[in-house]
């Protein structure tokens, strides 16, 4: 079939014409949007599995962040920083999605299909049918590495746990870490968990896509003494030297009181894992729209 294929020194293929390539769409910073309130039960007497006993805290909430992408086909997202995905909305051809557990500083460079746009002098490629399939107006996703989530750690013994694999862990991944953060005023404080693991790479900036996320539930005790559990949400980052797995509280997520004092974590699944893809920053616009 005819077509234009572009191949490296060692016979890897670049480019085949007759093949879709994602290009760089847009770029930028999140955007700082609405908060989603925790949920809690009525009374600790009620029915957990009953969604009518649950109702919206007045107090405590999640920042939610979000990226909108125009004319989107297929986006995929890669992120550096914090930042675990908790949905999005469709609106025509308008993607946005929402994070949480991210902050002002988290980039994101979103790729999609290759299609016409930009102007002056470029390369464009069609498939037999007409589709656009390259654009050299777009920096091409290229995917220098696949890298799969490590696997839980082993089974807390006691005093955090009772040495038998009943599903606890003291963190998310194998050889990671937690981070507690706390905020508020005087008369409010609350506070988050993370449960991080960092994946070194060489000495530059990454932007990581994860596959797909998976959930988990955290018990913790805040800075006032009580003890909560509520679900976490997965997500990956780069950052300048590596990329960067994460666990972050779920948008929203309802909270129960505990009786434990330990931070564990439960409910990890363990039967498949997801892989971040791992893109290179330094020859990618930002922002870029």
């Amino acid at each position: 079939m005819a077509g234009l294929k572009v191949r490296k020194p060692d016979g890897t293929l670049l480019l085949d014409s007759e093949k879709i390539t994602y290009g760089l769409v847009k770029s930028g910073r999140l955007t700082q949007g609405e908060r989603w309130p925790r949920k809690y039960l009525r009374s600790i007497q009620l029915d957990p599995n009953n969604g009518q006993n649950w109702v919206e805290s007045a107090g405590l909430t999640d920042q939610v962040w979000s990226f909108t992408v125009p004319n989107a086909v297929a986006p995929m997202l890669f992120l550096v920083g914090n930042g675990t995905l908790n949905g999005s909305t469709i609106s025509g051809d308008t993607i946005t999605y929402f994070y949480l557990n991210a902050d002002a500083n988290t980039k994101i460079y979103a790729f999609d299909q290759m299609r016409d746009m930009g102007s002056g002098p470029r390369l464009r490629c069609r498939s037999m049918s007409g589709a656009i399939t390259f654009n050299s107006y777009m920096v091409p996703l290229n995917v220098l590495a696949a890298v799969k989530a490590p696997s839980i750690p082993g089974v807390p013994s006691p005093p955090f746990g009772s040495g038998i694999d009943n599903g606890t862990r003291l963190t998310t991944y194998l050889n990671g870490y937690n981070q507690e953060v706390t905020f508020g005023n005087s008369q409010t404080v609350a506070s988050v968990i993370y449960s991080k693991v960092d994946v070194p790479l060489a000495a530059e900036e990454y932007a990581a896509h994860l596959t797909f996320t998976r959930g988990a539930t955290v018990q913790m005790q805040t800075p006032s003494g009580a003890n909560f559990q509520f679900g976490m949400e997965e997500g990956c980052g780069g950052y300048n030297g590596g990329i960067r797995f994460m666990f972050g509280p779920a948008g929203g997520t309802p909270q129960q009181t505990s009786s434990g004092s330990w931070t564990l974590f439960y409910g990890i699944p363990t039967d498949r894992y997801p892989t971040a893809l791992v893109v290179r920053t330094s020859n990618l616009p930002f922002p870029f729209n």
